[in-house]
């Protein structure tokens, strides 16, 4: 996409927010609509002027309908992540411009917003897109891969996020807000089953406790499938689920000035395997006789050859109490304290064959502690604002291994020029990070307002890592570990580091409603992604920190409504410079032939895009949901490993960049008898062609692709029970969703798929 085709779609923008009749009433703000204690802030509400549901957030700390808020966000209701068929925080990338998000090689949450992000599962790299439950930011991307019950809404925040959501929102931030404790009695279930297996199960009951005092909920969900690849070594399925999430909380309201939420969450994740990668390219490996055996190219993308799949083990919890303190009329106090904890158990084969060439041990312990303080002031005049503290620490221990006594450099196993079979690493890493912000709006006029924020963080990391090599091909890390500095291998001389980093992140926008269904906004943000120590590095050089990567992203935006309020149109244009970009690079080392990696700020990037939603109810049985999404993002320097040499690559594409994304969602609802609808739902999801990893190798580059999916259901008129058929990828499209470039060591690349076809039938039943 060239520039000057951005410069032309920004005029037609522009003239068609300007130049337009536009009939649609904004939604009324209800002045008596109480805090949240009364009024979820997410509830969606019909006005006798609209057709279309109003959302109400709080992308910025505050209570604002979703049409007032000068931000590029896209929020979803519990029935739109229904309709979504949205079983996981997956479920929703197709339906937001520019947003690539699916789970990677370490069940972690690969997400990217614009361009910016992290695909990278181990702890010392941190997510570039901040995802948050509750007003709970998830530091481990393991843990923030969300199963999607019992929710009053998801907000998708696009853009650098710095100055009221901090650290690790460079891309923008994502934030899942539970439904609150009821205060009348409640309840949903929902069963089903479909092909490879699948069962889903989801309940929640929740009602008052202590009349007008106290209200409570509990609510689970529990997912078995089987794998959808079979795993020729054993003759089994690969790749399956087994989770249970469950979450609790009490809402208690002893005054009408004082509301405190006690939450907690749990997620637990048995599935049988691992989830393995297919060989898109043959590799070459010595059995333990020393013989070279080459395994080709796979043929079938849901057929895997591996032998270290037998391990994904994830437990992860945390609870918090959120406290609302009516200090006055106008300024309310707000305090969140949350603890979490994570442990994560994994064996990946990253050779993807039947030898120990590349096998990963990982086994990761993290806890995390956060505390935030803030007053939000309104006192019904033309001034609001927000200012807090906030207080984060992290502890993480992550114990790593390697079996590649079968891989080979220069045509011979690596063991005959005296490298190790198996080694093992332990690395400690803690994070403290301390920040002080205030954000606030100010209406110059009944038109004009304007807003600024500012926040500054301070942030020291400390990490180290000890290590041991094995030379015995019996010893195997993946089969049975050996006790660590217990004799059994060499040691090697451990490495530490520490270091501190603080970044100033502001925020300036300036919004305009020339009159009640336009608002356009223009506004300036800093984004800041912490910097730390490569927990790859195995020397004193390759653990010096790398630093902090930052932002500057510069957006315009028009928000409309339409037709009497049966359709709504959003339009915002955004240019990033991004600079000091973190990157992974993977190769062989010039004079060795083994494995090394790089982590650093090697890149930096100039990234502009155009995004429109369009939400349209024509009449009261059909309804329309459409995006799009157009990306022109280039490296302006990219300098990384290749044949061990660091080389400039800045030609290649940013990772899970498409240059188009769109989407379009119809649903049709008919009667057809007292009390009884039909519902049809077809959604179609494309993206143009887009590198899956940072090399963006032709091989593994993923071809452009549509993905179709629909549902049929039969619905009591007041939404009280539902059956459903639906289907997932009609088209049974095969889909990189990542890849491994290991060209130079130990010699393959490898994809991993998204889902093929999958069916099933829901029952949905309203209490």
């Amino acid at each position: 996409m060239k520039r000057t085709h951005l410069s032309s779609a920004i005029g037609l923008v522009l003239g068609f927010a300007f130049g337009a009749p536009l009939h649609a009433q904004q939604v009324p703000v209800d002045d008596n609509m109480t805090q949240q204690a009364a009024t979820s802030p997410g509830q969606a509400r019909k006005s006798e002027a609209t057709k279309l549901e109003a959302v109400k957030v709080t992308a910025r700390r505050r209570d604002e309908w979703l049409q007032d808020v000068p931000v590029a966000i896209s929020a979803f209701s519990q029935q739109q992540l229904s309709d979504l068929h949205a079983d996981d925080i997956s479920g929703i990338q197709h339906a937001v411009p520019n947003l690539y998000l699916d789970k990677g090689d370490g069940a972690n949450a690969v997400v990217y917003i614009r361009g910016v992000g992290q695909n990278d599962s181990l702890a010392f790299a941190d997510p570039g897109v901040g995802i948050y439950v509750d007003d709970v930011f998830i530091a481990r991307s393991q843990a923030a891969f969300l199963e999607l019950f019992d929710v009053d809404r998801i907000e998708v925040l696009r853009g650098p996020q710095g100055t009221l959501y901090g650290r690790n929102t460079i891309g923008g931030a994502i934030k899942f807000v539970s439904s609150p404790p009821p205060r009348t009695p409640k309840g949903y279930l929902e069963v089903g089953a479909g092909n490879y297996d699948q069962r889903v199960l989801k309940a929640s009951f929740g009602g008052p406790l202590v009349k007008d005092t106290l209200n409570g909920k509990v609510a689970i969900a529990y997912s078995e499938r089987d794998g959808y690849a079979r795993n020729t070594v054993d003759g089994k399925s690969d790749g399956d689920q087994n989770t249970l999430s469950g979450r609790a909380a009490l809402d208690w309201k002893p005054s009408d000035r004082l509301q405190v939420l006690f939450s907690m969450d749990g997620k637990r994740d048995r599935p049988h395997t691992s989830r393995s990668p297919v060989r898109e390219t043959s590799i070459t490996g010595a059995t333990s006789s020393g013989q070279l055996v080459t395994y080709p190219k796979a043929t079938d993308p849901y057929v895997v050859e591996v032998n270290a799949n037998g391990l994904s083990d994830l437990t992860a919890y945390g609870a918090s109490v959120t406290a609302r303190y009516q200090a006055s009329d106008a300024v309310m106090i707000e305090s969140i304290t949350a603890y979490r904890d994570m442990d994560f158990k994994l064996n990946l084969d990253t050779d993807g064959s039947p030898l120990p060439i590349l096998d990963i041990l990982l086994k990761e312990k993290e806890n995390q502690f956060s505390q935030e303080l803030r007053a939000n002031y309104d006192a019904g005049g033309p001034l609001t604002g927000t200012a807090g503290v906030y207080y984060f620490h992290d502890d993480d221990t992550s114990f790593s291994g390697v079996d590649d006594g079968s891989a080979t450099i220069f045509g011979f196993p690596v063991t005959m020029f005296g490298f190790p079979s198996s080694s093992l690493a332990d690395t400690k890493q803690v994070t403290k990070s301390y920040a002080a912000f205030a954000d606030a709006s100010y209406n110059i006029n009944d038109k004009l307002a304007l807003s600024a924020g500012l926040r500054y963080t301070y942030e020291e990391k400390t990490s180290g890592r000890e290590f041991e090599n094995f030379f015995d091909p019996v010893v195997s890390v993946i089969r049975k570990t050996p006790p660590f500095l217990a004799g059994a291998g060499v040691v090697g001389t451990p490495i530490h580091g520490k270091a501190d980093f603080d970044a100033l992140t502001p925020k300036f926008s300036l919004s305009y409603k020339p009159n009640s269904e336009v608002l356009l906004y223009a506004s300036a943000a800093r984004g800041f992604k912490s910097g730390g120590f490569d927990g790859r590095g195995t020397t004193d050089f390759s653990f010096q920190p790398f630093k902090p990567e930052f932002v500057w992203t510069y957006e315009a935006g028009a928000k409309t409504g339409w037709m009497d309020g049966a359709l709504v149109f959003n339009a915002a244009y955004f240019y990033s410079d991004y600079t000091d970009m973190q990157v992974t690079s993977f190769g062989a080392d010039p004079v060795s032939g083994v494995f090394v990696s790089l982590f650093s700020n090697a890149a930096a990037a100039t990234i502009q895009g155009l995004e429109f939603e369009l939400a349209a109810q024509p009449n009261p049985n059909l309804s329309i949901n459409a995006t799009l999404g157009l990306l022109d993002a280039n490296y302006d320097k990219f300098s990384t490993l290749v044949g061990g040499v660091v080389t400039d690559v800045s030609k290649r594409d940013l990772v899970n960049s498409p240059r188009l994304n769109a989407s379009v969602g119809v649903t049709w609802t008919q009667p057809v008898a007292d009390g009884l609808d039909v519902v049809l739902h077809g959604d179609a999801n494309h993206r143009s062609s887009l590198a899956t990893e940072i090399t963006d190798s032709p091989v593994l580059r993923q071809r452009a692709y549509t993905l179709l999916n629909a549902f049929v259901g039969l619905r009591s008129a007041k939404d009280k029970w539902e059956v459903r058929a639906g289907v997932q990828n009609i088209g049974n499209e095969k889909v990189h969703v990542q890849g491994f470039n290991l060209a130079e060591f130990p010699g393959v690349q490898l994809a991993f798929y998204t889902a093929p076809r999958t069916y099933d039938l829901r029952v949905i039943y309203h209490y």
